[in-house]
């Protein structure tokens, strides 16, 4: 074996230890933003899932962080800044549900609203609209292929939501997050599957302490 086989031998099992050890929600769900008042927040994972939101002002410095959680039952998975300044964290809880959260610009924690669960559904990400209105984008994925994209708005009302899917070959994740979220999705069917919806629709509760 060359030495330039072995090279790459050697950097593909490495990237496949690296690919194990990173959590599935973290492999496309966004965890940073910048409000338009220049200020970076970001948000860190504890290992035992806590999270640390992060303030940085323009020039990067002057740190300001709050610490939240655990929470039982609970997983951090994403979260996006606002225009109006606002941090929104999204969770997903062990039984598929969803809490969104709602951080001021100092990142206090406001309110929030759970969503779910809903049978074969699994929250994968969030995004956020960058025209002002601070709409949030949610992306469920379903166990057999679907897609369904929500519009929650600023104050976490859902507006509307859309399915698409599924399509043959096809796969509304990355290929890495497909085979490591294999076992957690034969998981997700049997928690979810004494639920009667059978795609996300508008059934939030408010305030998720």
């Amino acid at each position: 074996m060359t030495i330039t086989l072995r090279k790459t031998f050697f950097a593909m099992a490495t990237m496949i230890v690296l690919l194990g050890a990173i959590r599935p929600s973290n492999l496309s769900a966004q965890t940073s933003g910048v409000g338009s008042d220049g200020y970076t927040r970001f948000m860190w994972t504890g290992t035992d899932d806590r999270i640390s939101l992060w303030r940085l002002n323009p020039s990067l410095g002057g740190a300001v962080s709050h610490q939240y959680g655990p929470f039982d039952q609970y997983i951090p998975i994403a979260m996006t800044v606002g225009s109006n300044n606002y941090t929104y964290v999204l969770w997903k809880r062990t039984d598929g549900a969803i809490s969104i959260w709602l951080v001021d610009p100092n990142l206090n924690y406001v309110t929030s609203r759970v969503y779910g669960p809903y049978a074969g559904w699994i929250p994968e990400s969030m995004s956020i609209s960058e025209n002002g209105a601070n709409n949030l984008r949610i992306i469920w994925r379903e166990t057999q292929g679907m897609v369904s994209v929500w519009s929650v708005n600023a104050t976490l009302t859902l507006l509307q939501s859309q399915v698409y899917g599924p399509f043959f070959g096809f796969s509304p994740t990355s290929a890495v997050q497909s085979a490591v979220d294999s076992e957690s999705d034969a998981n997700a069917k049997s928690a979810m599957s004494n639920h009667a919806a059978s795609a996300p629709m508008p059934r939030g509760s408010a305030k998720d302490n």
